[in-house]
């Protein structure tokens, strides 16, 4: 809707005017534009009267010393001269004499009304004196009627207020109308006039409002480096009181920086540096705005070093919750054994809920999988899920990693602190792997945590509270550990709420060449070779095998039979011989003897353990091989 807005000195010119546009919008009808109008009038007999009234339109339409006035203050609306012309006035001053006679008389308006007039005056001989208004404004207006009965004018010609003037007077008076042709021209001309200046604002409304949203403090000058642009972001930069009155000033007497001055008017096109301004260091860029080679005006940027600082935190804070993203859903569970589908059932039903969910399960068996797809299926997936391996990292360590810290913590503490992870789960979800690894003086902690929901980072006194549901693992058996007095009891009650156990790969054996295609196929595209096809008789001894590091085993498995196969398929002739040459005899279903303790070297694992203080992972490290093989190592050991 283009908005016209029309000013009118007197209330008898309203019914002329909604006359001639009832006769356009009629005449308009049988034309096939799509732009709609919308015309009000407002009445104002002097400038300031009409700016009280905070007006806002696409454009507008004065007549006189109001028009005069707008267009000389280069009003930020596009206004329209409703034109009184020299014979319209004539016209008035001989019906004037029709009906007075030949009396002095004065004609009050502002200079663009009486171009010309003068000549026709004196072409007449029509004893008139014309009067010009430089401001319209009330006191102007009444000056002049004032001079001119002072100088023996007997009737006055002009706008509302030169007549009401005349009344106090007491001299005659009659208003200046304006012609049905004038209005018709006047509202035409808006028309067109207002589609140009409709799109105009919009496209300086977009261009502000990207100002006001962009990050930097931003100016745009014009070729003599005053100001046509300024966002509230370079206002808050540059300390600068609010407001748009520094449009049209020159740049050196809003700032007060005379480096910046004379950077801007320089002739580099384009300059980036750190410059002093005030109390503070600012990054100040300068952008030339070319046209044909010439520089037509150029784009400040401005940044002080507390914002740079600012944005460097939040930008790692985003992207660090970005990296707490759920990959899997239960569809990406690859197996059709019935132990697995009941496994998925559980979970699907816990998924559900709020409680806190306990996943039991051999390494390997997909547990972090099952919390993934956990927390995808929950009202919380839209949120961070967070995991960590609580075997991982040492006690200190892990601590900080789950609770966080403030400045200052510790020696080696990062200088702004750091939100740990529950934190950083809050809404969603929290995956604490291996829960029975986390040392004893930890538990207690964690305990609170688990039932307040609530943290406190380390070296602080403040508690901040977490929303997040928590989800546990373990490959141990928690109540021998509680036993054994290396797991709390009564955390074990309260991560053990809604549990469920991952089937080991043993116990679903139909599911073996299912997961092994999936992986060979995955192997091969990363490869870049064509699909191997997997014999049946390959997929049956494939499924043969116990398997004791799970789907993780078997997928590196399948990595090595993709790496080291040169033929077109795997058949069971090349299983077996990869079988064979693997790290450790694999012992199958159908014959499953014991190996002998001496096939380890068992005095070297005590001594690595020993050495570590009893760390797996510091042990495991030592002899260059992962936690979950050591953890094989040990339990066979055990076993003799």
């Amino acid at each position: 809707m283009i908005k016209i807005l029309m000013i009118v000195p007197f209330e008898e010119m309203n019914e002329l005017v909604c006359q001639v546009w009832n006769e356009i919008e009629q005449q308009e009808q049988l034309s096939s534009s799509e732009d709609r109008y919308e015309l009000t009038i407002t009445q104002a007999s002097t400038t300031q009267e009409f700016l009280n009234s905070n007006p806002d339109a696409d454009v507008i339409i004065a007549r006189g010393g109001t028009a005069y006035d707008l267009q000389h203050k280069h009003f930020h609306i596009p206004v329209i001269e409703l034109m009184i012309s020299a014979n319209d006035i004539l016209q008035t001053i001989f019906e004037v004499r029709e009906r007075f006679g030949d009396i002095p008389a004065a004609v009050i308006g502002s200079p663009n009304m009486f171009e010309g007039l003068d000549r026709l005056l004196e072409f007449f001989k029509i004893n008139c004196k014309i009067f010009y208004l430089k401001e319209n404004t009330e006191e102007e207006i009444y000056r002049n009627v004032e001079q001119a009965v002072s100088s023996g004018r007997q009737i006055i010609i002009g706008g509302i207020r030169g007549c009401i003037y005349a009344e106090n007077f007491g001299v005659h008076h009659t208003l200046l109308c304006s012609s049905h042709d004038s209005i018709w021209n006047a509202l035409m001309s808006a028309r067109q006039l207002g589609v140009t200046s409709r799109r105009n604002r919009e496209f300086v409304l977009s261009n502000q409002a990207m100002l006001d949203n962009a990050f930097e403090g931003l100016i745009s000058l014009d070729k003599d480096h005053r100001i046509t642009a300024l966002s509230t972001a370079a206002q808050k930069i540059l300390n600068l009181a609010p407001g748009n009155w520094y449009i049209g000033m020159h740049i050196q007497d809003v700032l007060h920086s005379p480096r910046i001055t004379a950077a801007v008017c320089s002739s580099q096109s384009y300059i980036d540096e750190i410059v002093p301004y005030g109390n503070t260091h600012l990054s100040f860029k300068k952008v030339a705005l070319l046209l044909h080679g010439e520089e037509v005006g150029c784009v400040l940027a401005f940044l002080n070093a507390t914002q740079l600082q600012e944005t460097e935190i939040k930008l790692r804070g985003k992207i660090y919750e970005r990296g707490h993203i759920a990959k899997y859903t239960f569809e990406s569970i690859v197996g059709v054994s019935s132990t697995l589908k009941a496994a998925i059932d559980t979970a699907r039903a816990y998924a559900s809920t709020a409680s806190d969910i306990l996943i039991i399960g051999q390494s390997g068996t997909g547990k972090e999988l099952f919390a993934q797809s956990i927390h995808n299926a929950s009202s919380r997936s839209a949120q961070p899920f967070v995991a960590i391996n609580c075997a991982a990292l040492p006690e200190n360590l892990l601590e900080s990693e789950l609770f966080g810290y403030v400045a200052g913590a510790f020696t080696g503490a990062n200088k702004n602190g750091k939100l740990g992870l529950f934190e950083q789960a809050h809404r969603g979800t929290i995956f604490l792997d291996e829960i029975s690894e986390i040392p004893l003086a930890l538990q207690g902690r964690l305990l609170r945590v688990l039932q307040e929901r609530e943290v406190m980072r380390l070296g602080d006194d403040k508690v901040i509270r977490v929303d997040v549901r928590v989800i546990c693992a373990t490959n141990k058996d928690l109540y021998t550990q509680v036993k054994k007095g290396l797991f709390r009891e009564d955390l074990l009650y309260r991560i053990d709420v809604l549990d469920f156990r991952l089937p080991p790969l043993r116990e679903r054996k139909g599911d073996v060449p299912l997961l092994a295609e999936q992986f060979i196929a995955r192997f091969c595209q990363r490869a870049g070779r064509d699909s191997l096809p997997l014999d049946p008789d390959a997929a049956s001894l494939l499924s043969a095998q116990l398997w004791p590091g799970n789907i993780r085993e078997l997928q590196n498995f399948c990595e090595r039979m993709v790496v080291l196969c040169r033929s077109n398929s795997i058949d069971a002739a090349f299983v077996s011989q990869l079988l064979a040459h693997s790290i450790h005899t694999m012992t199958t279903a159908s014959n499953t003897p014991r190996r002998s303790a001496n096939t380890i070297d068992t005095a070297k694992l005590r001594k690595a353990l020993e050495e570590a203080g009893g760390n797996r992972q510091a042990a495991a490290d030592r002899l260059g091989i992962s936690r979950a093989t050591l953890w094989r190592y040990l339990k066979r050991m055990e076993e003799f």
